[in-house]
């Protein structure tokens, strides 16, 4: 499905800046542009996170997609 499918570990809020940041189980990170703190505090609230940003998020804010950095080898 989308980027989502692998699950959410974690989720991040910049309230200056606006800026939602999903962090999932595959390792890529989301940020989406613009979305309001109430719309963070619902996330924080859902049932299901996963569920919550596919609904509310996706296809709503402006996003960037930070790929998986493999942590611990060498570059």
């Amino acid at each position: 499905m989308s980027q989502q499918s692998a699950g959410i570990t974690s989720i991040g809020y910049d309230p200056t800046t606006k800026a939602l940041l999903v962090v999932c189980e595959s390792g890529n990170v989301y940020r989406y542009a613009g979305v309001k703190k109430e719309v963070y505090d619902n996330l924080l609230a859902a049932a299901s996170r996963k569920q919550f940003v596919r609904e509310f998020v996706e296809g709503r804010y402006p996003r960037e997609k930070y790929p998986c950095l493999a942590v611990g080898e060498d570059i």
